[in-house]
C-alpha cells in the first residue's frame, strides 16, 4: 500500500452542502491523502437538503494544525454553525499559518472570515457572501474560481471540478 501524501481535513456540521463536502473528501482520498472529516463531535451530520449523511471521524481538538496539508471548508449553512466554535477557527487559522492549502466554496467563506485569514486576499464565493468578505478585508471577484497563494475559492457546486483541480495542483507543486 502506498504511503499517505499527508493529512487532509474536510470540515463538517449539520446543514452542509452535500457535493461540497463529499466531492473534495473523495478526490483527496483518491489522490492519496489521509482524509479526516472534522466537526465539533464525532457523529453523523445531516446535509442541507437531508438527502445524504456525513460522518465526522475527528473533532477539532484531534487535529494538529501543523500536520494539515489541505483544509476544505464546504458550503451550505454548516459554516454558520462551524464559525461559532473557537476550536474550529483556531484550527483554520493555525493550519493556514503552518502553510496548509485552504479551500472554501460557496457559503464556506464564513469560517475563514471568522478565522481572520481573508484580509488582503483575492477571493470568490456565493454572491450572497460578497459583502461579508469585503467587510473582512478581502477583494471579492465574480469568478467561478480564484487562487491567491495557497487560498483556493470557488462559487458553486458546479465549480467543484476546477476547485479540486486547483487544490490538487497546489499540493503537487
Amino acid at each position: 500500500m502506498e504511503a499517505s501524501k499527508g493529512l487532509a481535513v474536510v470540515l463538517i456540521e449539520d446543514s452542509y452542502e452535500t457535493l461540497e463536502f463529499h466531492y473534495p473528501r473523495l478526490r483527496l482520498e483518491e489522490a492519496g491523502y489521509t482524509v479526516r472529516s472534522v466537526g465539533p463531535e464525532k457523529k453523523i451530520y445531516k446535509a442541507h437538503f437531508g438527502e445524504y449523511w456525513g460522518t465526522s471521524d475527528s473533532t477539532f481538538a484531534d487535529i494538529k494544525p501543523e500536520e494539515v496539508k489541505v483544509l476544505i471548508v464546504p458550503g451550505g449553512f454548516c459554516t454558520d454553525r462551524l464559525r461559532r466554535h473557537p476550536a474550529c477557527l483556531k484550527l483554520v487559522s493555525e493550519a493556514t499559518k503552518a502553510g496548509a492549502v485552504v479551500g472554501f466554496i460557496c457559503h464556506g467563506a464564513w469560517v475563514p472570515i471568522s478565522a481572520k485569514i481573508v484580509a488582503g486576499k483575492k477571493v470568490t464565493s456565493h454572491p450572497a457572501v460578497q459583502d461579508d468578505l469585503t467587510n473582512a478585508g478581502a477583494t471579492w471577484v465574480d469568478q467561478p474560481l480564484v487562487v491567491d497563494g495557497k487560498l483556493v475559492t470557488a462559487q458553486l457546486p458546479k465549480d467543484l471540478p476546477a476547485f479540486m483541480k486547483a487544490i490538487l495542483g497546489l499540493l503537487e507543486s
